[in-house]
């Protein structure tokens, strides 16, 4: 009997959401000195895009980001990561992770409708159990758990144009992982500037470049490129709400991070609702022994 185990996609959607959950951290600090949200997001993808030009330039086919079908999955891959970030200044750690990770139900119900997925009893029972993580950690005994502030509708917003977004890559499956990867960080760029533009954000004057921002800066852009080429990468090969609850290994990092550092409530409802959450993750995990990445028709 084999054991249970990660396929190499599979892996690296979890490693990759883990490392998202620690995203956070350089988003307060930097904010804390002056440097805000924004600016700090546009930035990341700016230096994002200066990291991937070489590769364009060696490997030809990522510049199919710049089709007008690609440059739409950009713009909501880098949308959700631009409302993500700004969530994160704008309301609490746990609640913009969560509120977040509602994406597996957006995705299963569009995998659902336009992949033609199968909705197993696993599946089901995964978001039956991730829906039930949120409904704690948000209230639910209080009546319906409804985001209560911006940010939490950021990241709710977020958590819906990462879902779609993630559909898209799923069905251009023959587009290499890069020309994903370069579509997010020009998308993101635009969507950065659209955010900054409306009249509820305020994206405050240029902060002041210090060798430690412009480190931070550099640091946090080539860990996005390389988080987003494993996720882009992966998503092709696995079903858009699998793919979405094994990125739940964000919860993990994003609440024992915020919990240790920023001083955020971590009680009795967290706790059992993170617990709920990761085990949506399991649930739909588990049984794959030995299974194969989903094929690209889902």
């Amino acid at each position: 009997m084999r054991l249970s185990r990660l396929t190499g996609p599979e892996l690296a959607i979890a490693v990759s959401g883990a490392l998202w959950g620690i995203y956070w951290i350089p988003v307060r600090y930097l904010e804390a000195r002056g440097f805000g949200v924004v600016w700090l997001t546009l930035a990341v993808f700016v230096v994002g895009l200066v990291l991937l030009a070489p590769l364009l330039v060696r490997w030809p086919g990522g510049r199919a980001a710049f089709s007008p079908r690609m440059l739409v999955t950009g713009l909501l891959t880098g949308g959700a990561f631009i409302l993500y970030s700004i969530s994160i200044a704008l309301t609490e750690v746990v609640s913009a992770i969560l509120l977040f990770y509602l994406s597996p139900v957006w995705a299963t119900v569009l995998g659902r409708l336009l992949l033609r997925e199968r909705l197993t009893g696993a599946r089901l029972t995964a978001l039956a159990l991730g829906i039930g993580g949120l409904w704690v950690v948000l209230g639910g005994e209080s009546g319906v758990p409804l985001p209560r502030n911006a940010g939490d509708w950021f990241a709710l917003t977020a958590g819906v144009a990462w879902a779609f977004g993630t559909i898209r890559v799923h069905q251009d499956v023959a587009v290499a992982p890069l020309a994903h990867v370069t579509a997010l960080f020009v998308g993101g760029t635009v969507a950065t500037l659209v955010v900054a533009s409306l009249p509820f954000v305020s994206a405050g004057p240029p902060p002041a470049v210090t060798a430690e921002s412009v480190v931070i800066v550099v640091v946090v852009a080539a860990l996005s490129v390389a988080s987003a080429l494993g996720i882009l990468w992966a998503v092709r090969l696995v079903s858009p709400g699998r793919a979405g609850l094994l990125m739940m290994m964000e919860v993990v990092t994003g609440l024992a991070t915020a919990a240790a550092f920023a001083g955020e409530p971590f009680g009795a409802a967290q706790i059992v609702g993170s617990m709920l959450i990761v085990g949506a993750a399991l649930v739909e995990v588990l049984p794959a022994t030995g299974r194969l990445p989903a094929r690209p028709d889902g």
